[in-house]
């Protein structure tokens, strides 16, 4: 099986009861082309990008249940680090990784993957330890850009990546979800993407793919 270290005093995240419906949404098509007017295969390709820049340990934050990324922590051999707060996101993501590596019947993680349950903006890393970090379906979450890349470029050695995604309200209807979404505590106040890019410093590359904004910095 697999274990999963814990940085925090508590057991559960906020996710822990949602996580199985926030697993069926991100993975829908239906969904997220309506809602985001995108796909699950964009993300999957974004991360394929992170996983095949280098090959020295990689951090995935804000893992989730690793829907867009499983397959390609099963194939890497990058040491690898997946961080969330939720233990029910981090479970579901062992599951998801270990069926998609064949191994022991998919009861078993791959050994170069440690699951740990922690606040991305308090990691207790070495710093400069990952040659790439990458975060899917999270820049709208924090109202407080500049604390989040700052937090995740410590993590980054020199030379390093950081891939970062999330939603931004390029369509009409994407924004009324937004808007819904922020009233609701779930998000922080909606970015149009030309917004989000000046908010997170003007990465080196950054493009939008309908409501989602893809962001790589480099670390000096």
């Amino acid at each position: 099986m697999w274990s999963i270290e814990s940085e925090l005093g508590h057991v559960g995240g906020p996710y822990d009861r949602r996580a199985a419906v926030y697993d069926r949404l991100v993975r829908s098509r239906m969904y997220n082309r309506i809602a985001w007017s995108t796909a699950p295969e964009d993300y999957a390709a974004f991360a394929a990008a992170a996983f095949a820049s280098a090959d020295g340990p990689l951090l995935e934050v804000a893992a989730g249940s690793a829907a867009a990324t499983a397959q390609l922590h099963a194939r890497a051999q990058r040491p690898t680090v997946l961080v969330d707060l939720s233990r029910a996101m981090l479970d579901r993501a062992a599951r998801r990784i270990a069926a998609a590596a064949a191994d022991d019947d998919g009861h078993k993680l791959p050994a170069h993957i440690r699951l740990v349950q922690a606040d991305l903006l308090a990691l207790e890393f070495p710093a400069r330890g990952f040659t790439t970090v990458l975060g899917i379906g999270l820049t709208h979450l924090f109202e407080d850009l500049p604390a989040l890349v700052g937090a995740l470029r410590a993590q980054l050695a020199p030379g390093g990546q950081l891939y970062l995604a999330g939603l931004v309200a390029q369509t009409r209807r994407g924004r009324r979800y937004l808007e819904l979404l922020h009233r609701a505590g779930e998000v922080a106040v909606p970015r149009t993407a030309e917004e989000l890019r000046v908010a997170l410093g003007r990465p080196a590359d950054f493009r939008t793919t309908g409501c989602m904004a893809y962001s790589t910095f480099t670390a000096v």
